[in-house]
């Protein structure tokens, strides 16, 4: 099925009220886990064949319609064992970026729900703003577009994909310890 076909059947069912509330609910939560760097607690979000990919962006002109491809350059490009890893070196206090702790806010904004085949999964498109603050002086914002696959696991809400779309080129920041 295109994507055109899909964004019809998707505009045919609406999602409930309560799912609409249940999805913000989770995501506000998951972004309280990242600030507060509970990262185990963050981990249990996650469906056990998660794909957490965030590609490098490329400047490219308007008629170049190429999309990326996970054959070439990403931030993440992570399934559950890569996650644990990253977070398990967080744990070991000798991250020399991360000590310090960096202070983070993430924000989530514009969820969209929509309906899938399967009616456990649903896709989710939203923003996500990181506000970092390291060390003393540093500050950094960075901005993702962000494309969700939902599904439910034992009746609860796990991320099964996760696409981030920087919207900066450029990161200013030494470092990208933070789950956008």
């Amino acid at each position: 099925m295109n994507a055109i076909a899909r964004d019809v059947q998707a505009a045919a069912q609406p999602p409930s009220l309560e799912l609409i509330s249940e999805v913000q609910q989770f995501y506000y939560r998951e972004a309280r886990l990242k600030d507060r760097q509970d990262y185990r607690a963050w981990l249990a979000l996650l469906a056990p064949d998660i794909h957490y990919w965030m590609p490098a962006r490329v400047q490219r002109y308007q008629r170049d319609e190429r999309a990326p491809s996970v054959l070439h350059s990403a931030y993440y490009n992570d399934h559950l064992e890569h996650l644990e890893k990253r977070i398990a070196r967080l744990e070991t206090g000798t991250c020399w970026t991360e000590d310090p702790a960096t202070r983070t806010a993430h924000l989530v904004h514009n969820v969209e729900v929509e309906h899938t085949d399967d009616p456990d999964q649903y896709r989710v498109h939203s923003i996500s703003v990181v506000y970092r603050n390291m060390n003393e002086d540093e500050e950094h914002t960075l901005y993702c577009l962000r494309e969700d696959l939902l599904r439910r696991v034992d009746g609860q809400l796990r991320i099964a994909r996760r696409l981030l779309t920087a919207q900066q080129n450029i990161f200013m920041s030494k470092s990208l310890n933070v789950f956008p």
